[in-house]
């Protein structure tokens, strides 16, 4: 097959060559002004020749620039055969199908509609309420697309704030800085110069005076003041001198800060620095001992931080627990409101059903049931719990855990009790050094600015240094550090200052190469990027857009800001502790399909994004969604819905953007998408949907674009899209649509774009600006033929070929030729050409009966076996009219070039041809009918069911219509033509000799041969060109395909009758004997009468007597030594033959010889003659002048009677 499409292609272009070659120098001589760059471009290039024209067709050979060109299939051949590359350009070789052509660049089709402009001209931009969001985008109020991860992050993407509307922030954690406007931003950003708050209040409150210095240097701004949290460890300053403290709940500190009364005696010093909270405790809440505080079990609840830092771990007394205020100051890890409520353990939570329930009332998770802490206030979480034995190399701490031996006394707590670093005087220290507490420190961390004994006796007598060298950097505390460590947060406390002062007043430095440094200022290496530990100070920035874990039920999904990815995950239900930050769920690929209920989003109603998709969804649950007020853009693609009910998206009163596509949705019922009141973008392709009711989109007051293509809708009735009033742009492609309700489109005043798979849906929708596809040839959205010349000629030419052909074949039939095979040619060309005028007639009817409504009825027009039935004509009556015009020139060669050295055809062998080019014409015209895939409605794929190739298209069967239109009629009409010029050439030759009285009879058959070979050529030569052009790629303008299929196929069905029978010698010279029998007829039966009257002789009625007469052309058919008498004795068995049909007897016997009949005489113009032109002569008058005059004439006549046999 490929190797037959080479073989056209290369002769078409061969041919186009040739012929536009010569059109060229022909227009250039013309002094076509546009074809003298290419002419110039020719002269230059001798290898190469251009070619163009000044109509439809385009040019052969590429002009690159200034005298320049090169071949056609070099361009965009992906090698620059251009100087200036102007063949590889985008303006000649578009962009990929990804892309969008920008002028003379190609941009991602991501990045249109985005409101960035990308195009000089700002193409991009254009026309964006039409234009459908990839998935994941959010459709603005303007019409332009953001990425959904920018909505509600509180900048402006969209240009018109509607992508910030109707928001759900996130809580701001308890060190950022809420701004005005809700948003959340790092500490290190207040004050920096650059407004991070969209409203700027981040750089509204930055005077001196509005800051707290700490004993490090570091400085905290006065939104954090007299929050209840020193953000200044070391001198508590953000904390002091906040007015008044309430004695009911507050402590007042001799420094003025005021501490809660449930953190009074609670083992942490929060009165710096005399610890005035710790003093004058009278009820034991923790013991002391070698400088280790444990909370009194049965007294207090010990609750410790998410960093594990034993050595803040309080102790919270039973009246404050469950009181509703986190008194242990560590966020939500276990504090003493854990486990708060009756409600949590056992009952109807399953989820909770094997919790441990405290006696002090509260649950706690099982896994904290024995595992050697304390975590109930009276300790019963710890009883009746086994003691493993220790091997020897552990030690066992108090409540029976086993630790390893060498971490008895090594100042980190490993015991839960902290049992394993006390009562240290008796452990062996070796080389280490020994707190005054009893426990052992390294060396190295004596006197090293860190107090890391209990008791703080490491940091206790130490000398330090009053002045630093010139390569060190003194920290605020007094310490030196090597001054490299300056700026550099990849250093620990042990190396650089312990307070952290070297990192501070960063923000001018500049880090090396390969660093990345922090907003605050300071350099870290990559590596210590995304390590789930925050080193750079107040503005956390190694650890953005990090992935964390935000619910300890599913930590495999994977977290980012305030987005939850659990993809993939085969997760048969939605975690319930996800945090409250999180709004974006990318839950794609899981198994909720028997979970999702009512409850299931009940924690969530601030989700702003929730992906669903491949969730083996089959059913959604009314109400599932009824929270989700804040939700813009819901993904349920790929599952397996085959329905929605009419409650199912009740509550999505926010969402923007809905996507259904690749479902198995089968029917959409009436208000089945209530609730929806802002949608704006509706994806509902690929679902094998059948049937949308009659109000399936009211409620959508918002919708602009929806897409219902590669769907199975067969139909669509009225009020289908009620509702939809602001509907821009409408996607129907890829249906089974056959029939629409002509009121379907109508509500849609705003439609702009609509898309469907025929241009006679877009006759229902005529305000539309823009449908596709176009309107093809032919159709319209009215009738079947689109131009008014088009229609009346279809029935003209019709019924010319119709009757001239019918006629032919009675005319052949009835009237006897001397040359019987040629006469039997004739009528199957007649035949043939019969065919075609009922094709003609067929479409000519078929656009009256659809005439006004023929859009609704396209499909079903072509595809109807009337339709096949016509195609099977036009191609059976093309084909047949060929071939039967080849024999009979043929046959014709054969008799004149050839007359003595081949026998003529006998009437035997003409039938057994013929017979044969009717089966095969037959079966070329009839195999499209048949059931192949490979010819897919072969006929039907335009509305007059022509299948001419003549389009640069090629649809399926393309090559079995080149075969049969082009490569067999130009074989056939070479043959003609030459046939034709072979004869011409003999009967010159043949006639050479004879005198100049035979030139005119040359001169008439050489006009009549041009005239067979100029029809044949008008008819088939336009179709073959035009096909050999179109094989090559040149674009033919539409209208010339209807002009060809009305006016030139059927042109020689309209004119064989008259080239083959009406024209010929015999058919004129029967015509006028016919006329002239008429007319003597006529005049008899007046002379007769008038001669009755004048002698008063009555005439019978019932007597009918017929006056026979001779005519020239019973003289032609009789032989030469006929005389007078003897055609009378011809005549005789004729007029007793009417006589007896009348029915009548003659009163008396007549007998031919007594009877009075007549001779029509014609005038001869050289000789006068003895009556008057067209006069009747009675037989009994006709003298021996006339008489010899008649047989004169019957000799002249027969002379030239061999010539009729060539065109009768």
């Amino acid at each position: 097959m490929q190797e037959w499409d080479g073989l056209l292609l290369q002769l078409s272009k061969f041919i186009i060559i040739c012929l536009t070659t010569y059109d060229l120098s022909v227009m250039a001589e013309d002094g076509d002004g546009d074809l003298a760059a290419l002419i110039a471009c020719s002269s230059n290039n001798s290898s190469n020749s251009s070619s163009t024209s000044s109509s439809s067709m385009q040019v052969i050979l590429f002009h690159c620039g200034s005298h320049e060109c090169i071949r056609q299939e070099f361009r965009c051949n992906g090698v620059p055969d251009c100087a200036d590359g102007s063949d590889e350009a985008v303006r000649e070789c578009g962009c990929l199908p990804n892309e969008y052509q920008c002028g003379e660049t190609c941009i991602d089709n991501m990045r249109l509609c985005d409101t960035r402009i990308d195009c000089v001209d700002a193409a991009d931009e254009a026309n964006c309420e039409t234009y459908a969001c990839p998935v994941g985008h959010f459709k603005c109020n303007n019409h332009f697309c953001v990425p959904s991860e920018h909505v509600c992050d509180f900048h402006d993407h969209c240009g018109d704030g509607s992508d910030e509307q109707e928001c759900h922030h996130r809580e701001c954690w308890k060190a950022e800085f809420e701004c005005s406007n809700g948003q959340c931003i790092r500490p290190g950003r207040i004050c920096d110069g650059v407004a991070h708050c969209k409203d700027a209040t981040d750089e509204v409150h930055c005077l001196p005076e509005d800051f707290a210095v700490c004993g490090s240097g570091a400085r905290v701004h006065r939104y954090y003041w007299c929050d209840g949290w020193p953000d200044c460890r070391d001198n508590h300053a953000d904390e002091l001198h906040c007015g008044e403290c309430d004695p009911a709940w507050q402590f007042q500190c001799p420094n003025s800060r005021c501490v809660t009364v449930s953190n009074l005696c609670d083992a942490i010093c929060d009165c710096v620095p005399d610890c005035a909270d710790e003093a004058n405790c009278t009820h034991l809440t923790y013991t002391l001992t070698d400088g280790v505080k444990v909370c009194e079990v049965g007294s207090s609840m010990s609750c410790s931080v998410a960093s594990l830092d034993r050595v803040l771990d309080r102790c919270i007394t039973l009246p404050f627990l469950c009181d509703g205020r986190n008194d242990c100051h560590n966020g939500g890890y276990l504090s003493d409101e854990s486990g708060c409520g009756e409600e949590t353990c056992g009952g109807g939570d399953g989820n909770r059903s094997d919790w441990f329930s405290c006696s002090d009332g509260r649950c706690l998770p099982p896994n904290l049931h024995c595992d050697h802490k304390y975590d109930c206030l009276h300790g019963d979480d710890e009883l009746n719990c086994s003691r493993p034995e220790c091997q020897s190399s552990e030690w066992q701490c108090r409540s029976g855990q086993c630790i390893p031996a060498a971490g008895r006394c090594d100042l980190t707590y490993q015991c839960h009790d902290k049992s394993d670093e006390v009562n240290c005087g008796t452990v062996s220290c070796g080389a280490d050094r020994r707190c005054d507490s009893g426990q052992c420190v390294k060396p190295e961390l004596w006197c090293d600015w860190l107090p890391d004994c209990p008791d703080a006796s490491d940091e206790a007598h130490c000398e330090r240094r009053r002045e630093c060298r010139l390569d060190e950097l003194r920290c605020a505390s007094g310490q030196c550090v090597p001054l490299r460590y300056k700026c550099d947060a990849s250093v620990g406390p042990r190396q650089a200052c312990a307070d952290s002062s070297h990192l501070l007043n960063c923000s001018k430095e500049r880090c090396g190469p390969g660093l990345f440094q922090c907003g605050s200022g300071p350099c870290l290496p990559p590596s210590m990027l995304c390590d789930g530990e925050v080193q750079c100070p107040l503005t956390w920035d190694d650890e953005d857009n990090c992935p964390f874990s935000c619910s300890a039920s599913a930590p495999y999904c994977e977290c980012r800001d305030i987005s939850i990815s659990c993809l993939n995950q085969g997760m048969t239900s939605l975690p319930s502790d996800i945090e409250p930050q999180i709004s974006r769920f990318h839950l794609a690929g899981n198994y909720l399909n028997h979970t999702l209920d009512i409850s299931t989003f009940l924690p969530y109603r601030h989700i702003v994004f929730l992906d669903l998709s491949n969730n083996s969804l089959s059913t959604l649950p009314a109400g599932v969604f009824l929270h989700l007020s804040r939700l813009r853009i819901l993904d349920l693609r790929h599952n397996y819905l085959r329905s929605v009910a009419n409650s199912t998206f009740l509550g999505l009163v926010n969402l923007k953007t809905l996507h259904l596509s690749g479902n198995a949705i089968l029917a959409l019922e009436g208000w089945a998408l209530y609730g929806l009141s802002s949608l704006t973008t509706l994806e509902m392709s690929q679902q094998g949907m059948r049937n949308v009711s009659c109000h399936a989109f009211v409620g959508l007051r918002s919708l602009l674009n929806l897409n219902l293509s590669n769907n199975q809708l067969s139909h669509l009735s009225g009020g289908a899209f009620s509702g939809l009033s602001t509907l821009l742009s409408l996607d129907l492609r890829h249906n089974q649509l056959s029939v629409m309700d002509p009121r379907v489109f109508s509500g849609l005043t705003s439609l702009h774009h609509l898309w469907t798979d025929e241009f006679r849906f877009c006759c229902l929708a005529r305000e539309v600006g823009w449908c596709h596809p176009p309107p093809d040839e032919f159709s319209s959205c009215e009738d079947l033929m689109t131009n008014s010349v088009l229609r009346v000629c279809v029935w003209v030419l019709g019924f010319i070929a119709l009757l001239g052909n019918s006629f032919v074949i009675v005319w052949r039939l009835l009237y006897a030729n001397d040359n019987k095979v040629h006469s039997f040619l004739i009528t199957n060309l007649a035949l043939g050409d019969l065919c075609m005028g009922l094709y003609l007639l067929i479409i000519a009817a078929v656009d009256i009966f659809y005439r006004g409504v023929y859009f609704i009825y396209d499909a079903f027009w072509r595809t109807s076996s009337l339709c096949q039935l016509a195609g099977f004509f036009s191609t059976f009556s093309s084909e047949l009219s060929v071939f039967t015009l080849t024999v009979i020139t043929l046959e014709r060669l054969v008799v004149i070039v050839f007359p003595f050295r081949v026998p003529r055809l006998s009437m035997r062998w003409t039938k057994v041809i013929m017979g044969v080019v009717w089966v095969c014409v037959a079966f070329l015209a009839a195999l499209p009918l048949a059931d192949i895939h490979y010819f897919r409605n072969f006929y039907g794929r335009s509305g007059v069911c022509l299948a001419l190739h003549i389009t640069h298209e090629k649809p399926s069967g393309w090559q079995y219509s080149v075969f049969l239109f082009l490569v067999l009629n130009l074989a056939s009409f070479s043959v003609i033509a030459g046939s034709y010029w072979g004869m011409y050439r003999a009967a010159r030759t043949s006639s050479a000799a004879v005198r100049s009285d035979l030139q005119r009879r040359e001169t008439s058959m050489a006009r009549k041969m041009t005239l067979i070979v100029v029809t044949d050529a008008a008819c088939w030569l336009p179709i073959i060109l035009l096909g050999v052009v179109s094989l090559a790629g040149v674009t033919i303008p539409p209208q010339v395909f209807a002009w060809v299929a009305v006016f030139v196929l059927p042109l020689n069905a309209a004119i064989n009758p008259l080239l083959y029978t009406v024209s010929t010698a015999p058919f004129l010279s029967k015509a006028r004997e016919r006329a002239l029998n008429v007319r003597s007829s006529f005049r008899w039966s007046i002379s007769r009468r008038a001669t009755n009257s004048s002698t008063g002789t009555a005439v019978d009625d019932r007597t009918t007597v017929v006056k026979p007469t001779l005519t020239l052309g019973d003289l032609d058919h009789t032989p030469g030594a006929l005389s007078t008498l003897s055609a009378l004795h011809l005549l005789t068995p004729h007029v007793n033959h009417l006589n007896s049909t009348r029915g009548h007897q003659p009163r008396r016997s007549q007998s031919l010889h007594g009877t009075v009949g007549h001779v029509v005489a014609k005038r001869n113009t050289n000789e006068e003659w003895a009556v008057s032109q067209r006069e009747i002569i009675p037989l009994c008058e006709l003298t021996n002048h006339t008489h010899t005059q008649l047989s004169r004439q019957l000799s002249r006549k027969k002379h030239a009677k061999h010539h009729h046999e060539l065109y009768d």
